[in-house]
């Protein structure tokens, strides 16, 4: 067992769970003079080098719970949207100063590790531990992902596939400080710098062989893309809570990865329950709703990103080309 700051005891919360939502939630249970205990089934904290984007919305929190990622993140300047065949840049989104200036927070780019690493400083963690048992005096957080033991306390649903495998890979190169995302029909890549690297993730329905015939850099970068994972999700549960238990981040709300919202939504979860524990229906009914619309825009992208050429898709574009900073208000605010 490793130790931080946060004490625990038999009658403290049980999170459930070290991943960002858990962790998160342990952050911000202490911030409030509240204890926890941790458990993990896994034997350590995740150790990927994987990228992971943070937006404004989600490093507000961060720096307001006292978790410092400057050293371990970067910056950047923008997020480009580009046409599969040639590269042409269909619309670009200024981030960097533009966006602390607009939402008071940054928009970070960095491994997730490093982020895990960030919150775990201040946490206790029982590892290679799985959940057993509720005592009457224990309230359960389920932050277990989207394979969630605990949500199977408030429904018996399972994962379903939405159709698309992810392929990533960090690749050692000299990165440009934006955030780009190449659509085409069937398939999108996206890539972000990250300390050491550029972060590759391609998604497609039907294999790496859905970019033959893109863009040549795209192609290259592809190439180093590893082994795909399907992407997956759950059905909207009925309710979050039951009986002293409550379900956070992808244990209750999945979502695709096409909006880059999935950890942040789980830090705004975190971050709102330590106010509602005796009223978990109150957290319910302030967080569902927003978690619920940003899962649905990130749903509409399987479709939207994906169009092959034709006139939806050049209706897409047009959109593309006219979007601003400020039509990401909703979402980073």
């Amino acid at each position: 067992m490793r130790t931080g700051t946060v004490r625990c005891g038999t009658t403290d919360p049980l999170v459930v769970g070290a991943g960002v939502g858990g962790l998160t939630a342990a952050v911000a249970l202490a911030a409030h003079g509240l204890s926890c205990t941790v458990v993990e089934r896994a034997p350590a904290l995740a150790a990927s080098g994987y990228g992971i984007q943070l937006p404004p919305n989600a490093t507000r929190v961060l720096r307001e719970l006292g978790v410092d990622l400057a050293p371990v993140s970067l910056r950047p300047e923008a997020r480009e949207i580009r046409r599969w065949s040639d590269g042409a840049l269909l619309g670009r989104i200024p981030l960097g100063d533009a966006a602390l200036e607009r939402y008071g927070a940054p928009y970070l780019t960095l491994r997730r590790a490093d982020l895990l690493r960030g919150l775990f400083r201040n946490v206790r963690v029982h590892f290679g531990q799985t959940y057993a048992a509720r005592t009457d005096s224990m309230l359960v957080v389920g932050a277990d992902g989207l394979n969630s033991t605990v949500r199977g306390m408030l429904t018996d649903d399972a994962p379903v596939d939405v159709g698309y495998t992810a392929y990533r890979a960090v690749v050692k190169a000299a990165a440009p400080p934006v955030v780009t995302v190449w659509l085409g029909p069937g398939a999108h890549a996206v890539a972000y710098p990250v300390p050491g690297g550029l972060n590759l993730v391609a998604v497609t329905a039907t294999g790496l062989e859905a970019f033959h015939g893109w863009h040549a850099p795209v192609r290259d970068l592809v190439k180093q893309a590893g082994r795909g994972f399907a992407l997956r999700t759950r059905p909207p549960l009925p309710a979050w809570h039951r009986d002293g238990v409550v379900v956070i981040g992808d244990a209750a709300h999945p979502m695709p990865p096409f909006l880059a919202q999935g950890a942040a939504q789980a830090i705004e979860d975190a971050a709102a329950l330590p106010e509602h524990l005796d009223d978990l229906a109150a957290f319910e009914a302030l967080r569902r709703p927003r978690a619920e619309r940003v899962a649905a825009a990130g749903a509409a992208g399987g479709t939207d990103y994906h169009l092959p050429d034709g006139p939806g898709q050049r209706q897409r574009d047009e959109r593309i080309a006219a979007s601003a900073l400020p039509d990401q208000d909703w979402l980073f605010t």
